[in-house]
């Protein structure tokens, strides 16, 4: 026997892996070159005292590394054929077997999710202004309540609502919620989020869109790395072979107006993340939402492939004629385009509230239409590849206060306000210029 097996089961500490059974929860199996996988949920226990690190779990021609264990165990995952039973299994910690004996599956139910695959967009395909975007959460179940009130049902009806306005590609999020009961307290996503997840990707697609998710649009403390990586492993992985995801945005305004390196902490986990979310998804394109701070995230030495960057500063769109130099939009993204070395560009929010407010005194719908205008105008001058509104939607329910409930080009009783007006037709000129692959 082993010598660390042997020393754990001495101290009545062995480590033990089980599988956890979701009851009543579908199974979640995704279409793979080599054939179907379904994912699997593991309990792992180990020592009460102490974490395991340099975890492997063994199986018949896999071996699958596992997040460390912290005291006394927790959750992770694999993937297995899908017609596995039982398998044969062994945990090794820095390569020392502690654990060994077989994985017992229950039978994939009836009502399981299947996760096609699909050919992916990749970066060489985008063209200028061929992503016609809109940030999306649903009117009546905004932030966090997007996973957990939301359904297929009324994914499919604001959806077609969206349609109409010439989207091809919607912006939307995940959330760190483990108060919802969707996401376990060490990090994993449930089946049926993920079930969830999956339905808006379908409806995404039966309306002509990809779809861009934000892993980072809420999180675990940022010191706490295992956490969140079993949270993309059960976020990203079912989606690995899905072209139905556009990209992938690791975080959403980190640091805010400070930045990526607004803490050490911060410029840590990004530059810890990043390359373990290229690794779960390499056929995808990456990116992260900026607000602006490109020289930051450079200097942490991670350049996603595509560049992403949130414009609220109210710049006109192009240096007017005869005029002195002006804050432009135009000449920002061209400035940005150049400093990136011209990778694909993206504006992945802009937009203005229409209710007045203490911070925002000027708010309504006509200095809303100035901001559209000056943002689409300036993104087409400057020839960047798309861009996504901030959002499509008013919200219905008093959501983070009345300023942030009013960001929408439709309104409560579902007419458009002039910038969706403005926006629709934008986006038909772009569309008759260039249409994505998808169309």
């Amino acid at each position: 026997m082993h010598a660390l097996l042997l020393i754990c089961q001495l101290l009545g500490q062995a480590p033990a892996v089980e599988i956890v059974d979701f009851d009543g929860e579908p199974t979640i199996v995704r279409e793979t070159p080599a054939g179907d996988e379904r994912l699997v949920y593991l309990r792992l226990s180990g020592p009460a005292d102490e974490p395991l690190a340099d975890l492997v779990l063994h199986t018949p021609g896999a071996e699958r590394p596992l997040v460390d264990l912290p005291p006394g165990g927790a959750m992770d995952t694999i993937w297995l054929p899908a017609n596995t039973e039982a398998a044969q299994a062994s945990l090794s910690s820095a390569g020392e077997v502690i654990w060994q004996g077989e994985l017992a599956l229950p039978p994939i139910d009836a009502d399981s999710t299947r996760i096609p695959a699909s050919e992916t967009v990749t970066v060489d395909q985008l063209q200028p202004l061929m992503l016609r975007g809109a940030n999306y959460l649903p009117r009546l179940t905004p932030w966090p309540g997007l996973w957990r009130e939301a359904d297929r049902e009324v994914f499919q009806r604001e959806l077609a609502v969206i349609q109409d306005l010439l989207v091809n590609t919607l912006r939307t999020f995940y959330f760190f919620d483990t108060e919802g009961g969707l996401v376990t307290d060490d990090g994993l996503m449930t089946p049926t989020l993920i079930g969830r997840i999956d339905a808006l990707l379908d409806e995404a697609d039966a309306h002509g869109m990809k779809v861009m998710i934000c892993l980072g649009g809420s999180l675990p403390p940022l010191t706490d790395h295992d956490t969140f990586r079993r949270f993309m492993r059960t976020g990203v992985e079912p989606f690995r072979y899905d072209g139905r995801v556009l990209m992938w945005d690791l975080i959403n305004e980190p640091g805010g107006n400070e930045g990526p390196l607004a803490s050490p902490e911060l410029a840590e986990w990004i530059g810890v993340m990043y390359p373990e979310l290229e690794a779960m998804a390499p056929d995808h394109m990456l990116t992260v939402g900026l607000a602006w701070q490109f020289d930051q995230l450079w200097e942490i030495g991670v350049k996603p492939p595509v560049g992403q960057f949130h414009n609220y500063s109210g710049a006109v769109a192009v240096q007017p004629e005869g005029e002195p130099p002006v804050r432009n939009v135009a000449e920002d993204l061209r400035d940005i385009s150049e400093f990136i070395d011209h990778r694909p560009l993206i504006i992945g929010e802009f937009g203005y509230s229409t209710m007045p407010t203490d911070d925002r005194p000027d708010a309504s719908e006509q200095c809303q239409l100035e901001i559209y205008e000056g943002v689409l105008l300036g993104a087409e001058a400057a020839g960047i590849e798309g861009v996504y509104n901030w959002i499509v939607f008013d919200f219905v329910p008093d959501w983070m206060g009345a300023g942030e409930q009013h960001y929408g080009v439709i309104r409560t009783d579902g007419s458009l306000k002039p910038s969706g007006v403005m926006l629709r037709e934008t986006y038909r000129r772009w569309r008759d210029r260039v249409r994505a692959p998808w169309e």
